[in-house]
């Protein structure tokens, strides 16, 4: 099974029909809530969660929150022998064909993750008026998927550490009107043990023409 492929597919299942996009949070962060403190509702520009996901209170990177974003796979008797979920948040907001962006921020398991596949991540992708997953320039030829993703939190991570995570450069496709920012949690693994990721301090930013960097850069807790 190609992984990322499924989850291209719930995703899309998922968000068709998904409202326009908020006006930006601020000139460098066009998110609403980037720290989980204000607990925004999704109808004022916040946070649009999706199966095992809510903002937490007994972790965070800064300030008292963060979002959690969890799962339980199990082992079952029939093919394929296990059952797994994707969870998420996300948020969007108009795009134009040709801009760039970064997505970055921080994860962190509370308890170290069983099994494999079992994995956070943040992703970025772009959709048309339609609401059609275009994913990105840089991945169009992927054979993983649409969305351009971030590294991973996963069972190689230490419990309890923040992981700095970047998705690098997306640049939007022809037919662009929105680009939409996700926190994951991804876990097929089978391992019959519910577990997740807590994400915090995000940051989405649309670059300057040329620019690679200058926004959300890896900082110091």
């Amino acid at each position: 099974m190609k992984l990322n492929s499924f989850i291209c597919a719930a995703l899309g299942a998922l968000l068709v029909g998904a409202p326009p996009g908020a006006s930006f949070a601020s000139d460098d962060n066009a998110l609403v809530d980037e720290s989980f403190e204000a607990k925004t509702r999704p109808d004022q520009g916040g946070w649009r969660k999706f199966e095992t996901s809510w903002v937490a209170d007994d972790q965070a990177r800064t300030g008292e929150n963060s979002m959690f974003n969890g799962a339980h796979s199990r082992t079952v008797a029939y093919p394929p022998y296990f059952v797994g979920t994707v969870s998420g948040s996300y948020q969007e907001y108009p795009a134009s064909p040709g801009s760039r962006w970064r997505l970055t921020g921080y994860g962190m398991p509370a308890a170290e993750l069983a099994g494999a596949p079992a994995f956070g991540i943040i992703q970025v992708s772009f959709f048309d008026d339609n609401g059609k997953d275009l994913g990105t320039v840089e991945t169009v030829d992927s054979e993983a998927g649409k969305a351009k993703l971030s590294n991973e939190v996963n069972n190689k991570t230490p419990a309890g550490q923040w992981i700095f995570l970047d998705t690098g450069v997306a640049t939007a496709p022809e037919g662009t009107a929105t680009i939409q920012a996700f926190t994951l949690y991804v876990d097929f693994s089978g391992s019959n043990v519910p577990q997740g990721v807590y994400f915090d301090d995000l940051n989405l930013c649309a670059l300057e023409e040329g620019a690679e960097s200058g926004c959300g850069q890896e900082t110091g807790r």
